[in-house]
């Protein structure tokens, strides 16, 4: 079985990032761990996005950051099906990664009593929330199984106490409303009452995986609002950003100058030379 050969030497990514990791496979017998991912090799992010920039990134809109990827060709960034169950709350963290499987005896038995199993609770799922700290959120690939949990109050009380930033799924959360309360964005595909053990399984952290219809790599910025989720690879985060705040305040520009004139925005909007030009004169006037 895929990885479940290997004994998985992980350390951190950075001094800056302490909570993601980076993995080196090896012969079982010759190294000794004390973290494992179970399942395929862990893969590192593709660029470390640091706390300034992520700061930066907060303050631009959802719906700017997708047209900005819209413009580099990346179309499949908006996650299908993937709801805010906690309205008023706005996301933008790294990614830490966990990918689930169909269900299966064999393969449960395997990771709850091989060599890197305690028998129940040395999970896959539990070694993903035990990661997630502050400026990371956990994605769920949970195979777009919207009727089923991929955890609840007790098991994401885990992100509260570690102060991660949030909880995205394409499955279900359990005890939603008890989720919600703890203060942290949540998207998902709904809420349900079914336990997921008997439809899904918990493979691996930390890898490429997919929720919504949308690849997310490890330590990619998931940002959320009341419209749902993008996801923005981690690699563009800094080559967009000067365009998205100058689209986001030509934007305010427009809007400020409609709803203070009564004019119709169109003469602005989509942008052209005098959008330019009323953008200027609403930035010299915050001088």
């Amino acid at each position: 079985m895929l990885g479940l050969s290997h004994w998985y030497d992980l350390e951190p990514c950075s001094d800056s990032s302490p909570d993601l990791f980076k993995v080196e496979s090896r012969p079982c017998e010759s190294v000794q761990v004390t973290k494992i991912s179970i399942g395929a090799n862990v893969s590192e992010p593709t660029a470390q996005v640091s706390d300034e920039l992520l700061a930066q990134i907060f303050e631009v809109s959802n719906a700017t950051i997708l047209s900005a990827l819209r413009k580099r060709g990346y179309h499949k960034v908006y996650m299908e099906g993937v709801k805010p169950l906690t309205t008023g709350r706005r996301l933008c963290a790294r990614a830490i990664t966990l990918r689930n499987l169909p269900v299966r005896p064999d393969l449960a038995e395997r990771i709850a009593t091989g060599e890197h199993g305690d028998g129940f609770n040395n999970t896959p799922r539990w070694q993903a929330v035990d990661n997630v700290g502050p400026g990371y959120a956990l994605v769920i690939d949970a195979m777009r199984r919207s009727n089923v949990s991929t955890g609840g109050d007790v098991v994401f009380s885990r992100i509260l106490t570690r102060k991660g930033d949030g909880i995205v799924t394409d499955g279900a959360i359990r005890d939603g409303a008890a989720v919600a309360e703890y203060g942290f964005p949540v998207y998902a595909g709904g809420s349900t009452s079914i336990v997921g053990e008997d439809h899904i399984l918990p493979y691996s952290v930390n890898e490429p995986v997919q929720c919504g219809g949308v690849l997310v790599w490890p330590g990619d910025i998931i940002m959320g609002d009341d419209d749902g989720v993008v996801v923005l690879p981690s690699q563009l985060a800094e080559e967009i950003l000067p365009w998205a705040i100058e689209h986001d305040e030509m934007e305010q520009a427009v809007l400020e100058h409609s709803i203070r004139t009564g004019e119709s925005p169109a003469p602005y909007y989509p942008f052209n030379d005098e959008t330019k030009k009323l953008w200027e004169k609403w930035k010299a006037d915050l001088e």
